[in-house]
């Protein structure tokens, strides 16, 4: 089957081509158990609300399938004898392209209770869903303004806040988004976006965002953002944690797509590996009754993209003072244990393999409109490069009846170059270097003494080795920095699960940070969750300590008067989520975030917290004068504190919906010493202190059949009405005088932004008719 789709964000057309004659499509997948990994054989899975009913169930090997389903958007209800009831509330089929629905089914004490998700999520840390956000790919191109970007749409859910629309920068709970941390199938890696430097206040590149996501969401599977409440495996982040995973490309038949749109065009294939393009021959049988497909045969999938703007470039377009480009590829190689023997794949004794890749580079040239300099960045023409790339592999290992081993390593790096020349002398006023490398390895193993008791235990390697260099220049003088930081930090974990009772669960766990970053530090993080049963809901309060290792840029720092420790925080969260009629979720979590031993640079009488910095510009030392003392000391505290609430109608009857709304306060102080006193300030509003955020984003779909084809068409908003951000009023004389932008430091963040109410249109419609699909947008 061959598949061609093109694709524009604000105008987009589709077309995709197979060897089908009807609007009809494939269903199928397998069902595991979530703890081991074995196939649940005989599991049941329904299409809730079809007429006549359909329903099939699973084979020995955990298969299932449905075949020549109508086009449309499905529930599709999976449950086993003594497992938990799951529902799904959100399978599209549409011609042109199979639908593999992949499903985790866990076992439990109280059976008869029932799970609602929009998709299942991969690897699923616990079965908690305090402060955790599951995104699906197909949510990602049905709301509006989300690029196609997990980051993004983030924003549409509580608790999250963009910095700028030009940018995947985000705020989690007013945290600084340089705690935000990026994993790749559960394993931590470096930034991996396109042009860093977007939208940062000093333009130098922010620790974790960029313009554009590297991995295009044509190979995503689902997406998971933590806000907080983090489970014992995951560490090494004050400010939100978003995991990635790949999809695994169809092992049954070929496909193909281009796609194009304003950010880029790309092209991707996928399908079976040592299998002629018709899919491998295997006895396959109707909807609604057993015996599918079991072989399982390896698969690829792999996508190259080449930006938009970039293309226009190269065709002579002029897009005036700015021009940015980039480029992409990645790939995943799945290689599934086979169940009996094969030519190609390892044993079955030796467990499933993945092997994948990601790589990125891009470019920011920005030429100074010198008719009208009247902001900083407007003085300067300004070069930003920058390099990404990543290869890794995974290994899923069952271990007899009640264990399975995964295990996965990733290499990663980036490279960023930046240089500044002054307009009006032509001299090199900025020029910044910054390589960061880490070799990643995660193993945890699972175990599951039965269906009311089950543990995790396992411990993630990284290894950082991170460059920096900077000159900078002012009126009077240049100054130059730079440093290397290289060690490990290797965090052990450990987390039971247990239930008391039918309704009462508890999870305890620890986790902890060995750093051996220029100076050793071991720190236990303890983390507890205890989940109550109230009916259709569950009452969860969750406890975590964290911890998070600090930028190159802070560790190798010439004003450290000794070594400056990490940061550290405690985190409390108590959550209510009840699952209500007509696919619809209410979330609501109150929460409290201490941090503590934050860096904070000392400058004469001044303090400079870097609990509010987007980058590591040294713009941020700006009231210093050449003669000026500074010197960094973990002298500073930040705290957070609110309430985010939700309500989530799932797409079913042909509409969704999802207000979220979040009321919080970001707040920090620090210890100044002076003439032998020790002084501390009064706690203020952050950077990221924006009080509010209100979004309601809603959908409506249309359904009709005409001369043998299933047309769909839809709209979609989303309305955004966000608290301002602050910012630190500007001493317009000393600026003068020293040639970059000076602050009123006395007066940090003081002055509050108007705040920020946008609203986003999406118009669609799909044309499915025999072997056919496309689809026009705006």
């Amino acid at each position: 089957m061959k598949k061609i789709s093109v694709l524009l964000p604000m105008l987009a057309c589709f077309a995709t081509i197979s060897l089908a004659q009807t609007p009809e499509q494939t269903l199928r997948g397998t069902i595991i158990d979530a703890d081991n990994g074995e196939p649940l054989a005989g599991a049941s899975i329904l299409l809730l609300k079809t007429t006549p009913p359909n329903g099939t169930s699973s084979t020995l090997s955990g298969s299932y399938v449905f075949e020549k389903l109508p086009i449309g958007r499905y529930q599709v209800q999976a449950s086993h004898l003594g497992y938990e009831t799951l529902t799904i509330a959100e399978v599209l089929v549409e011609a042109g392209r199979e639908t593999v629905l992949n499903i985790q089914l866990r076992e439990r004490p109280d059976s008869l209770q029932t799970v609602v998700v929009k998709a299942p999520s991969a690897y699923s840390a616990s079965s908690t869903d305090l402060g955790k956000l599951t995104f699906s790919v197909e949510e990602q191109f049905r709301f509006p303004a989300t690029n196609f970007d997990p980051a993004r749409l983030a924003t549409a859910y509580p608790g999250v806040t963009g910095e700028n629309d030009g940018t995947n920068i985000i705020s989690v709970r007013g945290n600084s988004p340089n705690a935000f941390q990026w994993r790749l199938e559960g394993v931590e890696i470096v930034n991996p976006n396109h042009t860093a430097n977007a939208g940062t206040f000093g333009d130098r590149p922010s620790g974790a965002a960029g313009g554009v996501n590297i991995l295009s969401a044509q190979l995503l599977g689902t997406s998971t953002l933590y806000t907080g409440a983090f489970p014992a495996q995951y560490g090494n982040s004050l400010g939100g944690i978003m995991d990635m995973y790949f999809r695994k490309g169809n092992n049954q038949r070929h496909e193909f797509i281009a796609q194009a749109g304003f950010i880029g065009i790309e092209a991707a294939a996928e399908g079976p590996i040592g299998v002629g393009p018709k899919g491998a021959s295997s006895s396959t049988v109707g909807s609604g009754r057993s015996g599918v497909m079991d072989k399982q045969n390896p698969s690829f999938l792999v996508n190259y993209r080449y930006s938009f703007t970039g293309l226009l470039t190269g065709m002579g377009v002029d897009f005036g003072d700015e021009e940015t480009a980039f480029q992409d590829v990645a790939f995943h190689v799945s290689l599934p244990a086979p169940l009996g023997p094969a030519p190609l794949g390892p044993s079955a004794k030796a467990g499933q393999f993945t092997v994948f890749g990601m790589g990125g580079k891009s470019y920011n040239r920005y030429l100074s409109p010198t008719d009208s300099a009247t902001i900083d960045k407007e003085r300067f023409n300004i070069d930003f490069e920058s390099m990404m790339g990543a290869l890794g592999m995974t290994h899923v290992l069952p271990i007899g009846k009640k264990n399975v081993l995964r295990t996965v390593a990733i290499g990663s790096a980036l490279e960023h170059d930046r240089t500044a020349d002054f307009v009006e002398t032509g001299e090199r006023w900025e020029d910044d270097h910054l390589r960061r490398q880490k070799l990643s390895f995660f193993s945890i193993l699972s175990h599951k003494i039965n269906a009311r008791y089950r543990w995790r235990a396992g411990v993630e390697a990284v290894h950082n080795d991170d460059t920096y260099r900077s000159l900078f220049k002012n009126n009077f003088a240049y100054f130059n920095s730079g440093g290397n930081a290289t060690g490990w930090l290797v965090q052990p974990f450990f987390e039971f699960h247990f239930h008391l009772s039918e309704k009462l669960k508890v999870v305890a766990g620890a986790h902890a940070s060995i750093i051996t970053t220029l100076r050793k530090e071991v720190l236990p993080e303890p983390r507890l969750s205890i989940n109550y049963s109230l009916g259709r809901g569950n009452l969860v309060l969750a406890y975590g300590r964290l911890s998070q290792n600090l930028p190159v840029q802070v560790l190798t720092s010439s004003y450290a008067t000794k070594y400056t420790s990490v940061p550290r925080a405690h985190h409390l969260t108590l959550g209510y989520q009840v699952a209500l009629r007509n696919s619809m979720v209410f979330k609501a979590e109150v929460y409290e975030f201490g941090i503590f031993n934050v860096p904070v640079y000392e400058v004469g009488e001044n303090a400079i917290s870097t609990i509010n910095f987007t980058d590591y510009s040294q713009t941020y030392l700006g009231p210093a004068q050449v003669n000026t003392p500074i010197r960094l000391t973990n002298a500073g505290e930040a705290r957070s504190y609110g309430l985010d609430v939700s309500l989530q109608k799932y797409l079913t009857d042909r509409f969704f919906f999802l207000f979220a709304g979040s009321i919080y306060r970001s707040e920090y102080t620090e210890e100044l010493e002076s003439l032998g006193f020790i002084k501390r300030s009064p706690w203020r509003s952050t950077r990221f202190d924006g009080r509010h955020t209100l979004n309601l984003t809603a959908g409506r779909e249309f359904a009709k059949q005409k001369n043998g084809k299933t047309i769909l068409s839809g709209i979609s908003s989303r309305v955004a009405w966000l608290g301002g951000f602050r910012e630190t009023p500007i001493d317009l004389t000393a600026s003068k005088a020293m040639g970059y932008t000076v602050f009123q430091q006395q007066f940090a963040f003081a002055e509050k932004l108007d705040d920020y109410f946008r609203i986003d249109l999406r118009l669609y419609r799909k044309w499915n008719k025999a072997g056919r699909n496309s689809m026009l947008s705006l």
